[in-house]
């Protein structure tokens, strides 16, 4: 209590240094564990798979730290952030989010955002670690968007001003690279259009919260072969069929991607319970061994694209 005591000097410094730097916060987690399996060399979907000749081991499943800057008016309404936020194991050290987001003063209406973020679909995509009942997002944003982040640029309308009538509407719309963290740079020229528009929680009741959003992505993937395998209906049910035209070659495989989700939370005397439900669907284009999205074209014309509806 002595450092916050100002009528010593040590106390005025140290309170003249945390006015000064007020503006910036630390954040982090590690997720050590230990595994056991049965069968060495086991294949494991998420945290890698087990060499030949193992069956246990030690390992850091992931390891975050978060440096965040944020610049205020003299009203106290943000003007910039910047953010960082890498992810470190023993298999190396990755950036999760590095982007810069400036803020609109006169209407405090919309915000700007450039870098590497978590693209704006779905509910649970941008819902952070420290909001989740689990350190990791389900299976379906896993698959459809790995590692969540992407290089783009991103346009927000969320008004700042308590008072004012449109308070509870949130719309984010950008242009993204379309691989995302999964391939280490772009691979073709096409880009991702993401939205999403969402109801921030709404008071239906003194204890009782309602939210709801709704989502869309349209993107590709560069066809450099002229083999494309498309899910249709055949006399023995359906299946892959080729189209092989020539006309094939340099054309965008489409992905689409519509999403709807909505959440309600209600406070009680032993705490918080919230129930949420999202459901996305559309169509993606991968390989025919993954339905994730490509982390590169293929390579020759054995890796042809494969069209397929998801739900």
């Amino acid at each position: 209590m002595d450092l916050i005591d100002t009528t010593t000097e040590l106390g005025r410094s140290v309170m003249a240094v945390s006015k000064r730097f007020d503006n910036i916060s630390f954040g982090g987690y590690i997720q050590p564990q230990f595994q056991y399996i049965q069968t060495k060399g086991a294949k494991s979907y998420a945290g890698g798979d087990f060499l030949p000749d193992v069956n246990n081991r030690f390992m850091l499943r992931r390891g975050r730290f978060r440096f965040d800057y944020l610049h205020r008016d003299k009203s106290g309404f943000p003007e910039v952030q910047l953010v960082f936020q890498f992810d470190g194991s023993e298999r190396g050290v990755f950036i999760r989010d590095f982007f810069l987001r400036l803020f609109e003063d006169k209407h405090k209406l919309f915000a700007l955002t450039i870098g590497m973020f978590a693209r704006p679909f779905s509910y649970e995509l941008n819902l952070s670690s420290a909001e989740r009942e689990s350190p990791e997002r389900g299976r379906m944003s896993q698959i459809l968007m790995r590692t969540e982040r992407d290089l783009g640029v991103m346009v927000s309308f969320e008004p700042r001003v308590k008072d004012h009538p449109l308070r509870y509407l949130k719309i984010d719309a950008g242009l993204f690279n379309g691989p995302g963290l999964s391939a280490p740079a772009d691979y073709d020229s096409h880009k991702d259009f993401i939205m999403r528009v969402g109801l921030k929680p709404y008071p239906i009741s003194k204890n009782l919260k309602f939210s709801v959003g709704t989502s869309y992505l349209i993107g590709g993937i560069l066809e450099t072969y002229k083999y494309v395998y498309h899910l249709t209906g055949t006399p023995a049910g359906k299946a892959f069929t080729a189209d092989s035209s020539a006309a094939n070659i340099g054309h965008i495989v489409p992905r689409k991607y519509y999403g709807a989700d909505a959440q309600l939370k209600l406070k009680t005397k032993a705490g918080y319970s919230e129930i949420r439900a999202e459901y996305m669907f559309g169509k993606q284009t991968a390989f025919a061994n993954s339905s994730e999205t490509p982390s590169a074209l293929p390579a020759d014309a054995a890796g042809a694209l494969y069209y397929r509806k998801f739900n």
